[in-house]
């Protein structure tokens, strides 16, 4: 027994040391909370607009319902879904600066509503001005990040000096008041903003987001996309986990950008007639990587009914199974417990590092296309896979794959569970 204690104190005090503090630093940076706020409050619109395309693809366009001569009629109608589909999605970065905007302007005591349109005028600023609706969607992104947390801090900052606010008499109404209040912290921002745009583009003939999209976001985008990016992404997420932190949402951070930036451009892709290429989406970790919850963990749920010759370890398993189907494993990582757990660390790792990897041969061998329609979390399993990828059978037979693949891998270290509890009892 004091064997086992000193492993799981120095396995504990090892992730502490070097785990911990990345947790501790995405889960408390007001601007990288503030980028996760902003996809968080976006989903819903992601989500509507991915599926206006998919319905425009299956009832409008000329593979659809359309393409029968007695409901060609239907053709007419597909920019009810298209013009969802681009206000929803090719505006993405848009929309993110504002949210991003609106989220830390909160945090710092400012006033939320407004910081998050004074962000969407400095965005368009530094946009080009001849071609603004296609400079919106999913290559402006990183754009939107630093305009988002840019213009704030700028504005923010110019609030707190006192001797530049225009102070009107104390009968003038507060809402007029609040705007001479601000007026010249205002024009300050959008000034450098707009001197920003002016001076680039006259030295380089570029517009910033040209340049920050070749040099930052497509470097970025394809080291964390790539499948080693994403296994060192599954590995510290289910760390995370394991030390009892919620390891998806810290490392969606990180993640959560990459995977927006491929959902758009698989949409976009789509859209022009061509097969999606970017395999690294929502659906992607809700089919493979956190299928039943982080870890795989529906399948060590199955192989603990299977095997597990504890009651006390059935009966949580059995009050977690419909959470685990709709993927929330939190009752099984804090219940069971998985948490500091030195049995079931190595499969609660391992399994959604294999499963990942398969997932990727998958998709990148055309065996499964690549989703082009963001995945609705807590929607039951199956049904979820379906949905996300667009109905392909593929893509129910690889989730059974994962489960199986999954159990085989929690199976070992289910009996050695059984042969601990045994020696324990003795």
């Amino acid at each position: 027994m004091s064997n086992k204690s000193n492993f799981l104190d120095k396995m504990t005090n090892w992730f502490e040391k070097w785990v911990g503090p990345i947790a501790e630093f995405t889960n408390t940076n007001i601007y990288l909370t503030s980028i996760s706020d902003a996809f968080t409050m976006q989903m819903p619109l992601i989500i509507v607009g991915s599926f206006a395309l998919l319905l425009n693809i299956f009832i409008c366009s000329g593979t659809g319902l359309a393409k029968y001569e007695s409901l060609a009629w239907l053709a007419n109608y597909g920019t009810v879904f298209s013009t969802i589909n681009y206000a929803c999605i090719s505006c993405m970065a848009l929309w993110s600066c504002v949210l991003i905007a609106y989220s830390l302007g909160k945090k710092k005591g400012l006033k939320p509503e407004f910081c998050a349109v004074l962000s969407a005028v400095c965005f368009l600023i530094l946009t080009n001005q001849e071609n603004i609706g296609g400079n919106l969607g999913a290559s402006a992104l990183f754009l939107s990040f630093f305009v988002g947390i840019l213009s704030i801090c700028l504005y923010g900052k110019l609030m707190s000096y006192e001797k530049i606010k225009i102070k009107m008499d104390a009968s003038v109404p507060p809402m007029i008041a609040s705007s001479f209040n601000s007026l010249i912290p205002v024009a300050i921002t959008l000034l450098l903003f707009g001197l920003i745009a002016g001076v680039l583009y006259g030295t380089t003939q570029m517009y910033l987001n040209d340049i920050v999209y070749k040099v930052i976001q497509v470097p970025f985008n394809q080291v964390v996309g790539s499948q080693l990016g994403v296994s060192i992404i599954i590995i510290l997420s289910q760390l995370l986990w394991w030390m009892g932190i919620h390891g998806h949402m810290a490392m969606n951070v990180v993640a959560k950008p990459v995977r927006q930036a491929a959902i758009a451009a698989n949409m976009q892709a789509v859209a022009a007639g061509l097969l999606p290429t970017q395999w690294y989406t929502l659906a992607y970790v809700h089919t493979f990587t956190n299928l039943g919850g982080g870890g795989v963990v529906i399948s060590l749920a199955i192989a603990i009914l299977l095997f597990s010759k504890r009651s006390d370890r059935k009966d949580i398993t059995k009050v977690s199974m419909i959470p685990l189907i709709c993927g929330i494993s939190e009752p099984m990582v804090f219940g069971l417990p998985i948490m500091l757990n030195p049995i079931y660390i190595i499969p609660f790792v391992l399994t959604p590092v294999i499963c990942g990897n398969i997932g990727y041969y998958a998709l990148v061998s055309g065996f499964l296309t690549p989703s082009y329609v963001e995945s609705i979390p807590g929607m039951p399993m199956f049904i979820q896979q379906f949905l996300a990828y667009s109905g392909q059978w593929q893509a129910i037979v690889l989730t059974v794959l994962v489960i199986v693949i999954g159990v085989i891998i929690y199976t070992p270290f289910v009996l050695i569970d059984n042969a601990q509890a045994k020696k324990e009892n003795q």
